[in-house]
């Protein structure tokens, strides 16, 4: 958002603000944005405008207006282009016309509009971004396959692990062949549980992963 333009007429004070609503969305919200930012202030219809003198510029489409309850500011909201509304960004006008003192607090209140509107952004593009990654990591047959594949060797590692508890120790004629056998024992014991470890500290790291992504969602 930026200020455009201001100054005098023989009748008025004027000014100008430009506004790039989110291309995502029409001018709807832009409309309601600004509308709760004038929070006090009329709906101003073409009926009255002859009665304050006050008309939107010509040769731009009238999104929506509104007046003070004094009829001392009136500020009118325009299609900069309305000829090419899918160009991006898309263009509103915010026209403010009045005495100065008026205007002059309508511009206060853009300038916050300006601050709640660049929060909303900033909440849609973390959105956004979850999703993206959300359907990436949807789409992703690489990461499952790996994921699947540790799983499976786990479930083949810990049962064989278990299989060797539960067999009698074998009798060697060597105590070096004795030691070997239980190196390898220990081994495989080992392995079960670092793979056992190891899948879930992955299966947490989704879940966290996940629960992060769902709460820039929404």
């Amino acid at each position: 958002m930026q200020s455009l333009d201001s100054g005098h007429t023989r009748d008025a004070y004027t000014a100008c603000w430009a506004l790039w609503p989110n291309p995502d969305h029409e001018t709807l919200p832009i409309q309601r944005a600004i509308d709760q930012s004038l929070s006090g202030y009329l709906f101003y219809p073409e009926p009255e405008w002859p009665k304050h003198g006050y008309r939107p510029p010509e040769n731009f489409p009238l999104l929506g207006a509104w007046r003070n309850t004094s009829g001392t500011v009136f500020a009118f909201l325009l299609n900069s282009d309305p000829d090419a509304p899918q160009v991006q960004p898309r263009q509103v006008l915010l026209y403010v016309a009045g005495e100065k003192d008026a205007v002059e607090e309508v511009g206060g209140r853009v300038t916050a509009l300006k601050s709640v509107l660049a929060k909303s952004e900033r909440r849609e593009m973390l959105a956004r971004y979850a999703e993206r990654r959300l359907d990436d990591e949807y789409k992703s047959k690489s990461v499952s396959k790996l994921v699947g594949l540790v799983g499976l060797f786990t479930v083949v590692i810990n049962g064989f692990s278990l299989y060797l508890r539960q067999l009698p120790s074998p009798e060697f004629a060597s105590a070096k062949l004795v030691s070997i056998y239980q190196l390898l024992v220990g081994a495989i014991h080992f392995a079960a549980l670092s793979l056992l470890l190891i899948i879930t500290i992955i299966g947490i790291g989704y879940v966290i992963r996940y629960g992060i992504l769902m709460l820039r969602r929404f």
